[in-house]
């Protein structure tokens, strides 16, 4: 249970410091260098604190558009943008999404991950998925002398 709780002040955290414009803007630049990389040409937020990135990244990157069904008639290559990933379930709803609206290749860039335990590409129905920040360390696998972890 304290490693959900910490998950989740972790995210919170992740989330508060995005309000800050150096780290928005930091952020912004790291996700367009992904969006270059993977031809993107349009972006998709996974998650409403997801949207405030993706605002920042339209109005920076005039060659990015946000995908809407409009947008979709000429976007073969989108990128599901979001903060923090734990199990990829918002990743995969908004992958599926993209994908509704015609997008041929899904490519996902998250912040954060919040687990020890990746989530994969194909956890999330994404053909590719980058992870900026760092990994949580993972839980050490040896056990005390009463057994447990």
């Amino acid at each position: 249970m304290s490693n959900l709780l910490g998950a989740v002040d972790t995210a919170r955290s992740n989330i508060e410091r995005l309000a800050e414009p150096s780290v928005l803007h930091d952020a912004a630049e790291q996700v367009i260098t992904v969006a270059r990389r993977t031809g993107a040409q349009a972006v998709l937020a996974a998650s409403p604190v997801a949207e405030r990135l993706v605002g920042a990244l339209l109005s920076s990157c005039s060659d990015l558009v946000g995908l809407s069904s409009q947008a979709a008639a000429y976007t073969q290559t989108v990128l599901i943008v979001d903060v923090n990933i734990a199990s990829g379930t918002a990743v995969a709803q908004a992958a599926r999404h993209a994908r509704d609206l015609g997008a041929r290749h899904v490519h996902a860039v998250v912040l954060h991950q919040l687990t020890a335990v990746a989530a994969r590409a194909a956890d999330c129905g994404v053909d590719g998925l980058d992870v900026l920040g760092e990994a949580p360390l993972a839980r050490s696998c040896s056990t005390t002398d009463s057994g447990l972890w």
